[in-house]
């Protein structure tokens, strides 16, 4: 165990983003290796809009079938999502990152 460990106890990890990346590519969709539940960071790329939030097709932990659901911009959001479903125009417009409390890593859609 190294001395990183000793400072993060379980209930941490459930509650507190402890991995992160940002989303580079919707094409295929977004989802964590064996299926880690994750939040998302959106921010436009155009940082003067007046939008405060968005929607994104994505599924939750609860669920087994994509649908839209609005999400705010300039946050973590507290959704705890599985999969995000492609599309290839979305990071055209926003930036994305994912985090997790789980050392989570990007599978290969």
């Amino acid at each position: 165990m190294s001395a990183k460990d000793n400072y993060v106890s379980e209930t941490m990890f459930v509650s507190r983003i402890v991995a992160k990346g940002k989303i580079e590519n919707l094409n295929n969709g977004f989802k964590l290796k064996d299926g880690a539940p994750f939040s998302v960071y959106v921010r436009p790329k155009t940082l003067t809009t007046l939008e405060r939030d968005m929607l994104l097709n994505c599924k939750l932990y609860k669920e087994d079938e994509f649908s839209a659901c609005p999400i705010n911009l300039f946050t973590w959001v507290e959704l705890v999502i599985t999969e995000i479903a492609p599309n290839t125009e979305l990071l055209n417009s926003y930036d994305m990152y994912w985090g997790s409390g789980d050392g989570a890593k990007v599978a290969t859609i």
